[in-house]
């Protein structure tokens, strides 16, 4: 873990989430009939109207996407509640990105510098060693710590996903009648 600075907004042009681990606690209710059910933060809601304001204020050409490699509807229904594009029942996360860096950004040099990857578990590995930075909560696997750029304090599904685009955005150092203009 070398916890360095999150980089500034400006220079980042791609989000990729992970779904289990990051959005929920990485628990999951199954009833007789084989039905799931996931615990998600209320928090991360709001986080992504701040995101939308902040891109549409400054401007900011910047794509950001739910990648997960479970396929099930719950990751795709809070997708959409979110207002945030999902990739779902993706087994390779590593190559899936190398694909869509190609076609978005067809002969740039390394534009994965470009990309900050949240993700908690092993399966999260390839892309976040790829990427140029990578978001790890407190609970994620040691491997994945060690690994990350930075581990935040909070734990997956405990709002860690509102406190890292608080922090990237630089939300806590804007004057009060900047924040009021975001919900006016």
């Amino acid at each position: 873990m070398s916890n360095l600075p999150i980089p500034p907004w400006e220079s980042i042009h791609t989000l990729i989430f992970d779904f289990d681990g990051v959005f929920t606690n990485n628990k999951v209710w199954v009833d007789q009939f084989g039905h799931e059910w996931v615990e998600c933060d209320r928090s991360d809601g709001l986080a992504f109207d701040l995101l939308r304001t902040f891109i549409q204020q400054n401007n900011w050409s910047i794509e950001y996407f739910i990648l997960s490699k479970e396929k099930n509807p719950v990751v795709q229904a809070r997708a959409n509640k979110l207002r945030v594009s999902c990739h779902h029942g993706i087994s390779n996360k590593l190559v899936f990105v190398q694909e869509y860096l190609m076609k978005r950004f067809l002969g740039v040099e390394n534009p994965q510098k470009g990309v900050v990857y949240l993700g908690n578990d092993l399966n999260d590995l390839a892309v976040m060693r790829f990427v140029g930075h990578s978001v790890a909560p407190s609970d994620a696997h040691p491997i994945i710590q060690h690994w990350a750029n930075y581990v935040l304090p909070q734990k997956g599904g405990e709002a860690f996903v509102r406190n890292f685009i608080e922090r990237f955005l630089g939300i806590d150092g804007l004057d009060v009648d900047v924040l009021e203009g975001f919900f006016n």
